[in-house]
């Protein structure tokens, strides 16, 4: 059969597929439209009907929700997207979903290039953290994610699991369901690897996972490779699969070069359901806990609050602040502290206890012969974890070169063209907490990652910093490297080294273990991720971890947010 249809009606439905796949701006999507000839106020009418957020709401627009639905998600983050498609997806069961921030339509989240500008957009909101005494005396602006996909459509999608002891131990400590050969299936199951099916890759799921291509490697970056290999390290071909120590380049969730977050990967497919409601712009405040029971969640639509009830079950994914913050808000948390601030305890629970992030040595940087070449994809491709002591199990420490100059705010760099080469401290033995300061729900919580309390944390420090300083000295980087400019060349001393890694010490953005998974009297939810005391009450996210995994915690909260739904379902069948 013919195709009736001129170029440019064959070009406007193009761009209109490409626009409700998320794969063309709104700016750009008007700009195509007009092209064909169509008016602008046409352009934008299709705009607004063909959004790929056609099925998410702002509640600043829409009418509040009067209906019961069979469960509620709080958050649209790594793991709250996947529970609520998944959820939606595998059954009629009618699923809303509250997200605090807005839509995704900020161009720079989207732009794997412009990850660090999202940052200054309204996608990212921040929690500062307590001055750390043992950090020079800083506080640390955490940045979270205030948008559909949460941090995930912010972070800088280094897509990496962890290593198999991560979830050993949590299986060891009681968890049952939770060694790295029981949650493997749900890694495979969830993504598609470029790179093919096989004993540790999967080959069919929502999220796409790709690496470097050969042709678009960034030359610092090979050469840190290539530094790595002079130095005597092995390489690890894919360190999502059976060996995570060692320089890769690095997994990371891009598709023809743009982010795949949470919200683009999983929940828009199942925006296109109707059992699936999406509100944006619906911070939750509360949630409603009667006679030991969760029957709904409060929150702010339009700003004014409003309450959904949930027939079945709510699941808060919130993330290692939001989450711990809403269930003391709630009376779910330390009896002594919430009464202290006029709230009525509901259940005594260890909640905001265990934090952990891990540590990045934003320090070791270098002046460039001349301009640094763009990343063609997130500025970091490779990435080399290894043990501080031989004598560990796994590493616990993390060095990776970074093509911008990058230094923490005890550090100022005043050169034009220059790289850094990072260090971090996987496997932290630190904790700290977040508390309430107020009852009141727009009062910032207390955060204190209690940064580098435990000696062992310092020792790991400082091995992943000098081995950074080894990586960059090598040959490899003679064609490119003019000065160390941090710390400065020359050998440190103890008192220096400590000075310098305070200094340096920066968040790696990656809190988590707040409301820890566990069978003992610090877990605030069971295997099952129910919390404790609360009847249709789970939380999934990284809050649930009961220690932080080795690897970056996008792809482990993910993974939770999926192995969640499969429980879920399992408990309503």
């Amino acid at each position: 059969m013919t195709d009736c249809r001129n170029g440019k009606d064959r070009a406007l439905e193009i761009s209109v597929d490409l626009y409700r796949k998320g794969r063309l701006s709104r700016r750009d999507f008007m700009r195509r439209a007009m092209a064909t000839g169509v008016t602008a106020g046409m352009a934008g009418a299709l705009a607004n009907g063909w959004s790929p957020q056609a099925f998410a709401a702002s509640t600043i627009t829409t009418p509040k929700p009067a209906r019961t639905f069979d469960y509620i998600v709080i958050g649209s983050g790594s793991a709250g997207s996947v529970v609520a498609a998944r959820l939606a997806g595998s059954s009629d069961a009618s699923v809303l979903l509250l997200e605090a921030g807005g839509d995704d339509t900020v161009p720079e989240v989207h732009n794997p290039q412009l990850w660090a500008a999202s940052l200054g957009t309204r996608a990212t909101k921040f929690f500062n953290t307590l001055p750390q005494h043992n950090a020079d005396g800083r506080s640390h602006a955490w940045p979270r994610g205030n948008i559909l996909g949460g941090t995930s459509a912010l972070n800088a999608m280094i897509f990496a699991r962890g290593h198999r002891s991560d979830y050993d131990s949590w299986a060891y400590a009681g968890n049952y369901g939770w060694s790295y050969d029981e949650v493997l299936p749900f890694f495979k199951a969830m993504e598609t690897w470029e790179g093919g099916a096989s004993d540790y890759r999967g080959d069919a799921g929502p999220i796409y996972i790709s690496s470097p291509a050969t042709d678009k490697r960034h030359e610092g970056a090979q050469a840190f490779m290539d530094a790595c290999g002079n130095l005597g390290f092995k390489e690890t071909p894919d360190f999502n699969a059976e060996r995570m120590e060692g320089q890769a380049w690095v997994n990371f969730n891009i598709k023809d070069f743009k982010r795949q977050s949470s919200a683009t990967a999983f929940l828009r497919p199942a925006m296109e359901r109707q059992n699936l409601m999406v509100l944006t712009d619906a911070p939750a405040v509360k949630l409603v806990v009667e006679k030991g029971r969760c029957k709904g969640v409060t929150y702010l639509h339009g700003g004014v609050p409003h309450t959904v009830y949930a027939d079945r079950e709510v699941v808060l994914s919130a993330g290692a602040v939001d989450s711990p913050r809403l269930l003391m808000l709630s009376g779910i948390g330390p009896a002594e502290d919430l009464s202290e601030i006029g709230i009525a305890p509901v259940v005594d629970l260890p909640v905001g206890q265990g934090l952990q992030d891990h540590i990045l040595g934003a320090g070791v940087n270098y002046e460039a012969k001349g301009p640094v070449p763009l990343s063609h994809y997130n500025h970091s491709e490779v990435y080399m974890w290894e043990r501080s002591d031989s004598r560990l199990p796994a590493p616990d420490t993390i060095a990776l070169y970074v093509s911008v100059p990058f230094a923490s705010t005890g550090h100022q760099l005043n050169y034009e063209h220059g790289y850094c080469i990072l260090s971090g401290v996987a496997r932290p033995h630190s904790r700290g907490h977040v508390k309430l300061a107020s009852a009141d729900p727009s009062v910032p919580p207390i955060v204190d990652p209690n940064y580098l309390a435990e000696e062992q944390d310092w020792k790991a420090y400082r091995f992943a910093a000098e081995l950074c300083r080894e990586i960059g000295a090598d040959k490899a980087y003679e064609p490119f490297r003019k000065a160390e400019v941090l710390p400065g060349g020359g050998e440190l001393n103890d008192a220096q080294w400590r000075e310098f890694l305070a200094k340096s010490l920066n968040t790696y953005f990656h809190p988590t273990s707040t409301c820890r998974m566990g069978v003992d009297e610090e877990a605030v939810v069971d295997p099952e991720l129910r919390v404790y005391g609360v009847e249709n009450l789970r939380v999934a996210d990284a809050s649930v971890m009961p220690s932080i995994t080795t690897s970056n915690t996008n792809a482990p909260s993910t993974m939770i947010g999926w192995k969640c739904a499969e429980m879920m379902g399992a408990a309503a069948s």
